[in-house]
């Protein structure tokens, strides 16, 4: 008798130890979904002290199909042969990219634009469909100042901003699309960061590049760093092998860092190889 009191109770016990821990389960699973666009987007949320130098690019304005008023930069550059569009990373604005936007336009022979995101440098909320909007924006802006088409646009995405330049180039085409520290799917990313979470039913921003890319069929280069502890080149590497394209190439660079600086001469071989797809496409 006194075993089966000492069952009963380690039962119920048990019981209600279960229920704890899947009502704790799930006020983590309710709460990383509400907190999912400060996940996705920290850059948005970090404030950055302002500029007091000199600046090399010009602010620009452009309104997305959905009614925002962005702010980006532009890098012109005269008799250029080229017209680039660069998207940045997580922790990246552009309006502290002028190094970047002076390096690209030197290698690429390009007038550059910084496209900017809403949320980053304004009080919209940043979302996966949105940067999407305001990349799109930024091209057009680049298309009609320069009476130029969507096709003569190079497309450059780095980390988050890949993402935004895989669905450009899959609706309206580029010269190029260069994808550099990037992923293959966003919510892959998130699923191996939170292994225990059930992200794919929850995730909605999942910049899925790897699905996208095989509706762009023009000239890609990706290149990655063997060191990425962020996204690890692995997600590079199954994005290159999703693309259908016959214009496509990886670079791989050695001991290269999410965040470290790309040697100049992987720069120069990113342009030598858009340069040679194009000049065999002609």
């Amino acid at each position: 008798m006194i075993t089966k009191v000492n069952s009963n109770r380690i039962r119920r016990f048990l019981s209600r130890t279960a229920l704890v821990f899947l009502a704790f389960y799930a006020m983590i699973i309710i709460a990383l979904a509400l907190l999912e666009t400060r996940l996705v987007y920290p850059g948005a949320y970090v404030t950055t002290v302002p500029l007091d130098k000199a600046m090399s690019t010009v602010p620009i304005e452009y309104t997305t199909s959905d009614g925002n008023r962005l702010k980006g930069r532009l890098l012109k550059r005269k008799a250029c042969s080229n017209y680039l569009l660069f998207m940045h990373g997580n922790f990246s604005k552009a309006r502290r990219l002028d190094d970047l936007a002076e390096r690209l336009s030197s290698v690429f022979d390009a007038t550059v634009l910084l496209a900017e995101y809403r949320g980053y440098e304004d009080d919209i909320t940043p979302t996966e469909i949105g940067l999407v909007h305001d990349c799109e924006a930024a091209r057009d802006y680049l298309c009609t100042k320069f009476g130029i088409q969507k096709a003569d646009i190079i497309l450059y995405g780095r980390s988050l901003g890949g993402g935004c330049a895989v669905a450009l180039a899959a609706n309206g085409g580029a010269k190029a699309l260069v994808l550099e520290r990037t992923y293959d799917e966003l919510v892959g990313i998130a699923s191996r960061q939170y292994p225990w979470i059930p992200v794919r039913l929850i995730m909605q921003n999942r910049f899925d590049s790897v699905e996208k890319i095989n509706d762009y069929d023009g000239p890609i280069v990706i290149i990655h760093g063997t060191a990425d502890k962020l996204i690890p080149i692995e997600c590079s590497r199954r994005l290159f092998d999703a693309a259908d394209s016959n214009q496509k190439k990886l670079i791989e660079v050695s001991g290269l860092g999410h965040n470290g600086s790309l040697p100049l001469r992987h720069m120069q071989e990113i342009i030598d190889t858009v340069n040679r797809f194009n000049s065999h496409s002609q």
